[in-house]
């Protein structure tokens, strides 16, 4: 008879859940307890050598990157407030005090140059970033040297030191020349989530290094920086398909889309309850500056239909039949609206 395969951790983005009520906890609690709940797993020494690459040069977690993942330095970086709180430690304050210097650095590359050079973990060509920012080697080491610094600082402040806005806004949307991009408020997700590779985990546990009861543990561990990672990308998942379907309203070229819940997590390849849990509480703030709670990004389509037949009448005129404007809604809007459910909107509305 042939032996049952275990089955192997791994990182899995799939739309079907176990009903793991772990699972369900690190999705529901809020963003300073799921900080600290993965700083804590980091600092564990147990967890520094599921970390650390084998003999082959494989660990048993890795941290990746989450595709298209960034960081919001520039209003990281910019709050007095944070910038005081990942500055507590020793030896923070030389760097803190070339701050505004380095912000005003920072903003001379721009957005995507910063971005490329600067936040980017791989390594560059030698003279490439200077001459793409017109930058001397020395400001583009400084530069470099100091971005890392505050990304380290800002990822090891506690989460009850941060300020208020550093834990419910999950991210700051910049808009560049027609497009988008979403950089997250905090290093944790842009420095991304861990995949386990279960060979390397295999041979760390059968290695003989670890006690029973560090097995153990390290199974636990393994397991908890799933359930994390898996927090991250969904979040990342939701962040990005929500701001596809708004993308309109956040350019100012329009207001919101009808949305739901339900179809987000379609889109996203989710659980709609899983959603829910995600954005419960969290913001982003607008490349205009507001910040917006994520919940106010869905709209029933019904209000989006009312907006679209206010425009149609225009102000102040309601010289239009049902009939007429049920055939405006579909010729200017590409929206199916029966001649009945445009006669109870403006019956409901007093259009």
């Amino acid at each position: 008879m042939e032996k049952r395969k275990k089955p192997s951790l791994k990182l899995t983005q799939a739309p079907a859940l176990r009903q793991d009520l772990r699972l369900f906890a690190v999705l529901g609690v809020t963003e300073e307890d799921f900080l600290r709940q993965a700083a804590e797993l980091e600092a564990d020494p147990l967890f520094a050598r599921l970390a650390a690459p084998g003999p082959d040069g494989q660990a048993p977690l890795a941290r990746r990157r989450l595709p298209g993942a960034s960081y919001a330095f520039f209003q990281a970086c910019g709050s007095d407030a944070l910038a005081s709180a990942a500055g507590a430690g020793a030896g923070a304050a030389e760097w803190l005090a070339g701050r505004p210097a380095m912000l005003a650095l920072a903003a001379r590359a721009g957005l995507a140059n910063f971005e490329k050079y600067f936040l980017s973990g791989s390594p560059y060509p030698r003279g490439e970033a200077e001459r793409a920012c017109g930058f001397t080697a020395r400001e583009a080491a400084d530069l470099k040297a100091f971005t890392e610094a505050f990304l380290m600082a800002h990822e090891h402040t506690p989460p009850a030191a941060l300020p208020p806005l550093f834990l419910r806004c999950a991210a700051t949307i910049y808009a560049e020349a027609g497009r988008l991009e979403a950089a997250y408020n905090h290093p944790a997700y842009f420095r991304g989530v861990y995949s386990i590779n279960g060979r390397a985990l295999t041979r760390l546990l059968k290695s003989g290094g670890l006690s029973r009861a560090e097995v153990s543990r390290a199974r636990a561990l393994a397991a908890a920086a799933q359930r994390l990672s898996w927090r991250k990308a969904g979040f990342h998942r939701v962040l990005g398909a929500l701001i596809e379907e708004q993308k309109d309203f956040l350019l100012g070229r329009g207001p919101l889309k009808p949305l739901t819940q339900r179809e987000l997590a379609a889109r996203a390849g989710l659980n709609p309850g899983t959603v829910s849990r995600l954005i419960a509480s969290r913001t982003l703030l607008a490349p205009w500056g507001e910040e917006l709670a994520l919940k106010g990004f869905f709209r029933p389509r019904s209000a989006y239909i009312i907006d679209k037949i206010k425009e149609i009448l225009g102000r102040g005129s309601g010289a239009k039949t049902d009939r007429e404007v049920a055939d405006a809604l579909k010729k200017k809007y590409g929206l199916g609206v029966s001649r009945r459910t445009v006669n109870l909107y403006r019956t409901k509305t007093g259009l």
